[in-house]
């Protein structure tokens, strides 16, 4: 009897397994009952598949499964920044491999790396992490500036420093204040942090000067926490004095007034910009990747007071400098005839553009730094007829530039073959204005 009774319950439980929803089988355990139960919900609102409910989107349902979770406002209305360089992307769609290009887009070393700093990376390992505050480097570049090393911070690149400085310097809502045209990680960097971002913007018609007494009253107006100043100015190659960086610095004791030199190396100026750091409210960033040729691994520098160091290094992110770039740049700064022979080819090279695109009608503007700017009328025209022929130049457009080319200097060689293209482009023709170099101070 207990047998029969048994298999009876079991035929009927069967039974109503197979005729009630799935949701309602006794076989399902508590929480598969309950998934099921909500799936059948959502049928019957919003219709089976097929039907013409099932192709609308259900209220109750996401695409995904899963609810969207929305960035910061600030960081949603973010526009991306462009850089220099070429994607395989876009060279593959022109019919070119990597090696049958020159990139004047990117402005660094045109020797490239050290052969000090390759055969150091050559001989690393990696299998361990890299030292954390990077003490070796930057006690050698300590040592090398004269200063201490409380003075002196390295990071993944100066990019990364700007990003620090945001981080650590700006509060949402707070200012700071941009010499535009300008590199555009500064404002990004601000703007992430919460910040807001005020620019003093230099014209060409003034061949881009910096004007110093502007920038003061923008920045005591907006209460800037940080005054960024590019200098040389990058994509203008315009260079101000240090003595007017000191003067700003003295009359805005209230902000931090940060001055990029990623470029300085290349220039012709005796006076060095050390003497600035004795000033608390100064940060100067260097970046390695650009006199030494090491883009591909990420390393720069500051110099600034010990409490600002102090504070980039509490928001700085562990081991953001790898045993890599940690290497190559101590064998980079060992190697400095190396260095000092790029500096020679980039001034020769500047020396011959400026006069060979001259000749070819192209304004070509003064730089203190190692690329020049050109205006050609339609700087996106100017650079897909370049790159026809199988050179690479940055289109200053996303600097707000449209009629402007900047071109990076590469050895005298290379630098032959970008006049012979520009010629066989007509680049003149593309509406750049008649007119031969303009002369810079």
């Amino acid at each position: 009897m207990a047998d029969e009774r048994d298999g009876g319950c079991a035929r009927h439980s069967a039974r109503k397994a197979r005729t009630l929803p799935a949701w309602r089988s006794v076989t399902a355990d508590p929480r598969t009952r309950h998934r099921r139960r909500r799936a059948d919900r959502r049928t019957r609102t919003c219709g089976g598949p097929g039907t013409a409910a099932s192709s609308r989107l259900c209220r109750t349902s996401k695409p995904s499964g899963r609810r969207v979770i929305r960035p910061r406002a600030h960081v949603d209305a973010l526009a991306p920044v462009y850089h220099g360089s070429i994607s395989d992307a876009e060279l593959a769609g022109l019919g070119f491999r990597r090696d049958q290009v020159i990139d004047f887009s990117v402005n660094s070393n045109p020797l490239g790396p050290s052969p000090a700093a390759i055969a150091a990376v050559q001989a690393a390992t990696w299998s361990h992490y890299p030292d954390d505050r990077a003490t070796v480097l930057r006690g050698e570049l300590a040592c090398r500036e004269g200063r201490g090393v409380e003075q002196v911070i390295v990071a993944n690149g100066s990019s990364e420093l700007i990003w620090l400085l945001a981080t650590a310097f700006i509060d949402p809502g707070q200012s700071a204040v941009v010499v535009g045209p300008t590199f555009g990680e500064y404002a990004r960097a601000v703007r992430i942090a919460g910040g807001v971002i005020h620019e003093h913007r230099a014209t060409p018609e003034d061949q881009f000067t910096v004007d110093f007494v502007a920038i003061e009253a923008l920045a005591r107006d907006r209460r800037a926490r940080i005054v960024f100043i590019c200098n040389p100015n990058n994509p203008t190659g315009v260079l101000a004095s240090i003595a007017d960086i000191e003067a700003l610095a003295l009359k805005l004791p209230e902000s931090l007034i940060v001055v990029d030199e990623a470029y300085r190396p290349f220039v012709d100026e005796p006076r060095s910009s050390l003497p600035l750091t004795e000033l608390d409210n100064i940060v100067l960033l260097r970046s390695l990747t650009k006199d030494y040729a090491l883009a591909g691994l990420r390393l720069g520098y500051a110099l600034a007071a010990s409490a600002v160091v102090d504070a980039l290094d509490k928001v700085r992110p562990p081991w953001s400098v790898n045993v890599i770039a940690q290497i190559a740049g101590l064998a980079a700064l060992g190697d400095e005839e190396h260095l000092r022979r790029g500096r020679d080819e980039v001034r020769r090279a500047r020396a011959y553009v400026t006069e060979a695109l001259s000749a070819l009608e192209l304004r070509v503007l003064p730089s203190a730094a190692n690329y020049v700017l050109l205006d050609v009328g339609d700087a996106g025209m100017a650079r897909s007829a370049l790159l026809r022929h199988g050179i690479v130049v940055r289109d200053c457009t996303s600097f707000g530039l449209p009629n402007f080319i900047r071109v990076g200097l590469r050895t005298v060689q290379e630098c032959e073959r970008l006049v012979a293209a520009c010629e066989a482009a007509d680049l003149a023709s593309i509406g750049a204005p008649q007119c031969g170099a303009v002369s810079g101070p």
